[in-house]
């Protein structure tokens, strides 16, 4: 079922040039749209001294390092190799032949839409729709298989369910209790230059 699901989606590329086009950009730089809207929601959060935008960048943040983490410790005890390695596909960005599960891309974009979807369902959901979309771009340009993708969204859930129930709230407050103690030193350091 993986293989005919990838070679579904990957036996498209090539057949539609600005398509191809498309799914090489989106697969290689939206992360860094995902990690823009972290520090455009923090610095917004700033700029109108709102908290709410502030937590949402943190818990996107939180959830992403720790999804991170555990795709990169599943990566060091499960090897499968990428979908170029075994089998001709049509590969249409170059990768390293390293482990193809857990996808990076799709644990960081899921991590960052669910995160921020903790507090901003719409726009959290517009992001899932993009990191859906990531995913689908990393089967089409040959570099996962679907179920390294569907793998990856699976880690995220459950990192997110131990992240809401467990330890958002304690993240929140040490956050808060960080941001106020650096607050409170910038403001000394300007009143002792006055």
């Amino acid at each position: 079922m993986n293989l005919f699901v990838f070679k579904a989606i990957n036996g498209a590329a090539h057949m539609n040039g600005t398509l191809d086009e498309m799914m090489i950009l989106f697969s290689n730089y939206s992360p860094l749209l995902f990690v823009a809207a972290i520090a455009a929601l923090y610095l917004y959060g700033v700029y109108r001294k709102d908290k709410m935008f502030r937590y949402a960048a943190i818990d996107a943040f939180a959830v992403t390092v720790m999804s991170l983490f555990l795709g990169f410790v599943i990566g060091i005890f499960y090897y499968e190799p990428r979908p170029f390695v075994t089998d001709h596909v049509n590969l249409l960005t170059p990768h390293a032949p390293d482990a193809s599960f857990p996808s990076d891309h799709s644990l960081g974009t899921m991590s960052i839409a669910l995160g921020i979807n903790n507090t901003y369902r719409v726009f959290g959901t517009i992001m899932i729709i993009l990191s859906l979309l990531v995913g689908v771009s990393r089967v089409y340009v040959g570099v996962h298989y679907p179920m390294d993708v569907l793998g990856s969204y699976l880690i995220v859930m459950g990192v997110n369910f131990i992240y809401r129930h467990l330890l958002r709230e304690k993240i929140r407050t040490l956050y808060s209790k960080i941001e106020e103690y650096l607050l409170n030193r910038i403001s000394r350091i300007k009143h002792e230059e006055c």
